[in-house]
């Protein structure tokens, strides 16, 4: 059936079967729920004929990306996009250093394409092969493997088409421009950052179809420096001294839960991995600076073969096959000095409340880090456990220095509502992510009573 000329018809909750089942769920998602129709579009008119219509009727609109996240792949009724199908390299432009993909691509099927030429992709999503193109400009984070020498997502997007909640499709960057070739001048030409209002949205504010994005040379030569930590304070002092010395490609921090998960013990609290890569000499030099700085924090040198655990797999590595539970995470975002309290806050938590664990992927800047711990459970008899450890730490968290702000000033919360309003009048995209957006969570949090209390 042609998605172009969709009709209410289609639009009906009796129809639920086994094929939306395949959609109730993603990789850490802990409620499965069940949209009422799935819709496969392949071309960007497709998916505006559909919120056309679904605007006219105020059906509610999720777009799912490669099932990896849970904020932007699940909905409860309604309808889903699929964006499988649009998964076509639309051109590489070597001159320019750009590519031009469908958003339905998925990352690692890029990467591959990109290195037969000699190229890459600056930044490398943790979230496994079945990332997509817009599930990672959508998505909770921007970050990746590489991000303490590339930085974020945003550096490296120089356009995106999107189609707007209400149908209408917009170009921003060089697909605004006429003849929308990539060019470095685009930042000159377009220097506002207004075209890059959907980074991070969750699918709240309509469903990127295109994007262009940086390439960077194959490297030459990757090695990997590893080192383990008595304490998570020295581990700390030592990521952020290997950033201030522009000593990393990426810096990844890695505990003994994760390890022993894995089956791959390891004498020591926690593991910091530094990955160096560029031109040999500059590899070399970069990485025994990085053991220095590690040796002279407290670290002991680990074999290599414990970065090749997470770094090296990035691509493949699926933490699902490391517990028979299902698993979600909880994060942590901080600066160097509260960093080790939220670390300690997330672990006492869970073991309070006897979930499986491990901490894996760190984000390092020199004055500030993200980090991501696992948690596993049991569906069957461990979920009401798992639901009130992940409100704790959301509680607990809140009241550690430099830690996530509380909410936002209120002026810009509701700036940012006006523009969801002007660009979503019906509310109809993804309206449960945008409580993440908004930052409206802080607040909800900081009166809500535990799940599961008599309160």
């Amino acid at each position: 059936m042609c998605v172009a000329v969709i009709t209410l018809a289609t639009y009906s909750r009796k129809h639920r079967d086994f094929e939306t089942a395949a959609y109730s769920q993603v990789m850490i998602y802990t409620n499965p729920t069940r949209p009422d129709v799935v819709i496969l579009p392949e071309t960007a008119e497709e998916i505006s004929a559909v919120l056309k219509i679904a605007n006219e009727h105020e059906i509610t609109v999720v777009c799912r990306a490669g099932g990896t996240a849970g904020p932007i792949s699940i909905a409860d009724g309604g309808i889903v996009f699929d964006l499988s199908k649009m998964n076509k390299i639309i051109s590489i432009d070597e001159e320019s250093k750009m590519i031009t993909v469908q958003a339905g691509c998925r990352y690692y099927d890029v990467v591959q394409e990109l290195r037969k030429r000699g190229y890459d992709l600056p930044l490398k999503p943790w979230f496994g092969n079945g990332t997509s193109i817009g599930g990672y400009i959508n998505g909770p984070s921007m970050v990746g493997t590489r991000v303490a020498r590339y930085g974020t997502l945003n550096f490296w997007l120089f356009g995106m088409e999107v189609v707007l909640p209400t149908g209408e499709i917009v170009g921003t960057g060089n697909h605004s421009t006429e003849n929308c070739k990539p060019t470095m001048a685009d930042a000159w030409l377009n220097p506002n950052s207004l075209g890059k209002i959907w980074l991070q949205s969750l699918g709240t504010l309509g469903v990127v179809t295109e994007a262009t994005i940086l390439m960077i040379p194959v490297p030459e030569a990757t090695k990997h420096v590893c080192y383990g930590f008595d304490s998570i304070s020295d581990l700390a002092k030592a990521a952020s001294r290997v950033q201030c010395a522009n000593a990393a490609t990426d810096i990844e921090h890695e505990d003994k839960d994760i390890y022993e998960l894995l089956g791959m013990p390891v004498d020591y609290q926690a593991v910091l991995s530094v990955t160096n890569e560029g031109y040999p000499e500059e590899v070399d030099c970069k990485s025994a600076i990085a053991a220095k700085i590690c040796e002279d924090c407290g670290g002991h040198l680990l074999p290599e073969k414990y970065s090749h655990l997470t770094y090296d797999n990035t691509a493949n590595f699926n933490f699902c096959t490391a517990s028979g539970g299902q698993f979600s995470c909880a994060a942590a975002c901080a600066s160097n000095e509260s960093y080790p309290e939220i670390y300690k806050i997330i672990k006492d938590t869970w073991a309070k409340y006897g979930i499986r664990n491990g901490w894996s992927c760190w984000t390092c800047y020199p004055n500030w880090v993200q980090g991501w711990t696992i948690g596993y459970y049991d569906y069957d008899t461990q979920m009401q456990a798992f639901n009130r450890a992940m409100f704790e730490i959301s509680r607990l968290s809140l009241d550690i220095k430099d830690s996530e702000p509380y909410t936002l000033k209120e002026p810009y919360e509701d700036f940012i509502q006006k523009i969801k309003d002007c660009l979503d009048p019906k509310g109809i995209m993804n309206p449960d992510a945008w409580f993440k957006i908004c930052g409206a969570q802080f607040r909800v949090l900081e009166a809500m009573d535990p799940p599961g209390s008599e309160a």
